[in-house]
């Protein structure tokens, strides 16, 4: 992994002030307009990449975190607490996938998904009961029941079958 400290000449404790003068400096000696050497035209793509990556808080904290721990293709995840891997001191963690990073967010999406499924198995019901309500005790003659008792029946059962089966239908998406 290249060292972009290295590259500006920097220390890594150096502050947003001093790395934008070590890229000024660089900048000045290898810019393409001033020097025609060929290969001052890929240190200058070197150090103009390491001052994106230093000047930037967010993207120079995850640089850091790589820099220190080897983690070079991974992705970083925030979660203050708890972590699979953290170098001393650090604030970002290394996890395996976002939900690691978030655990909390399945709990939620598990109460939602009992949530929703219970109030359109309570609509289903509803509807079922509702139109044998009006089939024996209410009839009215210009509304028939059949249609709604029907709608209701099918609808409740397609949601518990969709419920039971919801494992093995999200495994083959």
């Amino acid at each position: 992994m290249t060292n972009y400290y290295q590259i500006l000449g920097i220390l890594p404790d150096a502050h947003q002030y001093e790395v934008r003068q070590a890229f000024r400096e660089k900048a000045k000696c290898l810019h393409p307009d001033v020097n025609s050497d060929g290969k001052a035209h890929e240190d200058f793509k070197k150090i103009n990449e390491a001052y994106q990556v230093l000047c930037n808080q967010e993207k120079r904290k995850i640089y850091d975190l790589r820099l220190r721990n080897g983690v070079l293709s991974q992705k970083v995840y925030y979660r203050p607490g708890k972590v699979k891997y953290r170098a001393k001191g650090d604030k970002y963690a290394y996890y395996d996938t976002k939900t690691d990073a978030n655990p909390g967010f399945e709990k939620i999406e598990k109460y939602f998904d009992l949530t929703l499924f219970l109030t359109l198995v309570f609509a289903g019901c509803f509807a079922l009961i509702y139109g044998l309500y009006r089939l024996w005790y209410e009839p009215v003659e210009e509304i028939n029941p059949y249609p709604g008792i029907l709608m209701g029946l099918i609808f409740t059962v397609l949601m518990i079958f969709l419920w039971k089966n919801r494992k093995k239908l999200s495994e083959d998406n």
